[in-house]
């Protein structure tokens, strides 16, 4: 009887150590936002290009649209905050602006009104901006969100995952409680925001994202990746999927030549 005594006892030893060892999600939230904080520092300012291409079904016959743009995370000097956005150049194959000149004085100068002026104009450039007018389809948005400014808009709780993709990371899911809400409805009513972020336990890396919204049946999801150059993970495919009755508008974007702006005033390509 001893030996199976024993036996029964590191049985639920190694149960129990198996138990205690799964991520706490407090934790792990708690270095996801040290390292978004960590990421607006070390990142300083890259730009990359995007390859944008829209698709919108319905009733009426499918139109294609494509865009090129700069995809910009510039520090906003006179605000003190980071911000992401496009900086559309190409419409379709046609050109729509004059490139180099416009991203090198934007950079230069980190004005978060000029920064918001090219990025509601670029947003027009969206196909079929009047069925879901939206400018919250930039990589970036997701970080901005889960930035220690907004901790006590939103809750956390471990996600539904029943296995991870990697055993490094930990699924997290986040509800947006606080109001106003950080986003609204065209009317200017709140639009409750809902997502999941895939966190690496050890640093807090994030390696995808995906938000919802309440009064909208659709999604924006990014996944993140390294690149040669850049010390912390990059945008590198964005998707998203807006539906309004019978209409539905699908886009894949896709981020390449990811450069870091330096004070000099210079583009660093890796």
């Amino acid at each position: 009887m001893r030996p199976t005594s024993i036996a029964c006892a590191l049985l639920l030893l190694s149960t129990a150590s198996g138990v205690a060892q799964r991520p706490n999600v407090d934790d792990v939230v708690a270095r996801l936002r040290d390292y978004i904080v960590s990421y607006e520092s070390r990142l300083a300012t890259v730009v990359a290009e995007e390859t944008y291409v829209q698709t919108l079904s319905g009733p009426a016959p499918r139109q294609v649209r494509r865009l090129r743009s700069d995809y910009v995370l510039t520090r906003a000097a006179d605000r003190d905050v980071w911000v992401g956005f496009r900086d559309t150049f190409e419409m379709d194959g046609v050109a729509v602006r004059d490139r180099d000149s416009r991203l090198q004085q934007l950079l230069s100068s980190g004005a978060l009104d000029q920064a918001a002026r090219i990025a509601a104009e670029s947003s027009r450039y969206n196909l079929a901006n009047d069925v879901v007018t939206r400018n919250v389809n930039v990589p970036t948005f997701a970080l901005e969100v889960l930035h220690p400014r907004n901790r006590q808009r939103l809750t956390f709780r471990r996600a539904d995952t029943k296995t991870p993709a990697d055993p490094d990371t930990l699924e997290v899911e986040f509800r947006e409680r606080e109001r106003p809400t950080i986003v609204r409805r065209p009317d200017g009513r709140d639009n409750p925001m809902r997502g999941t972020v895939v966190v690496a336990t050890a640093n807090g890396e994030v390696t995808r994202t995906r938000v919802s919204w309440d009064a909208l049946e659709g999604s924006v999801e990014v996944t993140y990746g390294r690149v040669a150059g850049i010390d912390v993970a990059v945008p590198l495919a964005m998707r998203e999927t807006f539906t309004r009755g019978d209409t539905t508008i699908s886009a894949e974007a896709s981020y390449a030549n990811h450069r870091q702006f330096r004070t000099s005033g210079r583009l660093i390509t890796p």
